[in-house]
């Protein structure tokens, strides 16, 4: 775990007003302010005698026009064996809907694999993700047929921004220790392209490990475990055996020819860091260990029935997002 650069945390929009008609309660009146808080960096300090202290809840503080840069870089390993590195990047501007909700723009601009330059459609481009922590709005993904070369990327990004929004929905306070744990066993979808089926489900355990005050972050840690109940219907029936010590809960189907694909259950989990600033509740980096260990064949059919025999694999993705100075 490495520290966060220190700044400066922003100062309180709040004050404690008299009360004359009920002196023993407290209350806040908010002060003008020209920007969105969502967020409150400092503890909120009453004028009441014997008011309990609490840590601030996980917030963010959004400013209208904001320009971030990041990049994401992922380590995929198969079988043990290293099979690409790969570096997307991404410039990301804060915008705000009709309805006042703030919501970050993420246009990927490019990407290199191996250390060269992937080529990229204009409609790759063009796309753009929304995503935010702003617990009003709505997190989905967009048509990742069209952007083939950036959907692990997309599908990266959104599941730690859905990692964090998931905490602000909770109302997860910035208490070092405070965990959580939220049963969603819903499934998640990757489909796209050559890939007929891609889909995974989990539970979340979430937990402030750090709360950093002099280097003004914190930490929140993100498991995603295997939920009892598995993924729902495998795509055949030879899939529902646990290939591990869970039901299984990720499952891909990828056509590799006129009459061959290659189906795979498997047992998966994720394991993520995020680190928050406490400024202004924006993540400063993130980290992802994404272990999979599962059974593939190779079919002759679509209904996956007419298959070679099973062959044992497992797959790696380390990822880190962080801030671009490309």
């Amino acid at each position: 775990m490495t520290s966060c650069k220190t700044t400066k945390p922003a100062s309180p929009s709040w004050k404690p007003v008299n009360n004359s008609a009920s002196p023993q309660i407290c209350f806040f009146q908010k002060l003008k302010n020209h920007q969105a808080f969502l967020w409150l960096p400092v503890f909120l300090l009453t004028a009441c005698s014997g008011a309990r202290m609490t840590s601030p809840a996980i917030r963010r503080h959004y400013s209208e026009g904001e320009v971030m840069k990041y990049k994401l870089t992922l380590n995929y390993t198969q079988n043990g064996q290293p099979a690409y590195v790969s570096i997307s990047h991404a410039v990301i501007t804060v915008k705000k809907t009709a309805d006042n909700i703030f919501y970050e723009s993420v246009q990927w601009t490019h990407q290199e694999k191996d250390g060269a330059e992937t080529s990229l459609s204009p409609e790759s481009r063009n796309v753009r993700q929304l995503v935010s922590l702003d617990p009003a709005f709505k997190l989905s993904i967009p048509d990742l047929s069209k952007i083939i070369p950036f959907i692990e990327p997309i599908t990266d990004t959104l599941t730690f921004y859905a990692d964090l929004q998931l905490a602000i929905r909770r109302g997860m306070r910035l208490e070092a220790g405070q965990r959580l744990y939220v049963s969603h066993g819903k499934p998640n979808s990757w489909a796209g392209g050559s890939t007929l089926v891609g889909r995974d489900c989990i539970d979340f355990e979430l937990t402030i490990s750090d709360v950093d005050k002099e280097h003004n972050c914190a930490y929140l840690r993100v498991r995603h475990l295997p939920p009892p109940g598995g993924c729902g219907e495998p795509p055949a029936a030879w899939m529902k055996k646990p290939v591990s010590d869970t039901p299984n809960n990720w499952y891909q189907v990828t056509k590799t020819g006129e009459t061959a694909y290659t189906a795979a259950a498997a047992k998966e989990i994720f394991d993520d860091e995020i680190k928050i600033s406490l400024t202004d509740g924006r993540i400063l980096s993130a980290s992802q260990t994404n272990p999979v260990i599962g059974e593939q064949r190779l079919c002759r059919d679509a209904a996956l029935t007419d298959c070679e025999k099973p062959e044992k694999f497992t797959i790696e993705r380390s990822l880190f997002f962080s801030p671009d100075a490309d």
